[in-house]
């Protein structure tokens, strides 16, 4: 047997969809459990010092950015 992962957007839209996979026959619709993925806290400060020993500066980052073809 195959399985798939689906992820619905619309959660008005989640139960009628399930009814109608019920109704196949070819399908074997289980309930997953949901894990909540925890966000880690970031510190600005973790990132101090990233450009350190690099030659850039705002002037040279505008210029790149606006010198791209769209």
């Amino acid at each position: 047997m195959d399985t798939i992962t689906l992820s619905i957007k619309n959660k008005k839209k989640f139960a009628p969809f399930l009814e109608l996979l019920k109704l196949f026959d070819v399908v074997e619709v289980q309930k997953a459990k949901l894990t909540k993925v925890k966000k880690k806290k970031r510190d600005i400060f973790e990132s101090a010092g990233m450009w350190e020993g690099r030659d850039i500066s705002i002037e040279k980052i505008r210029a790149e950015a606006w010198s791209k073809k769209k």
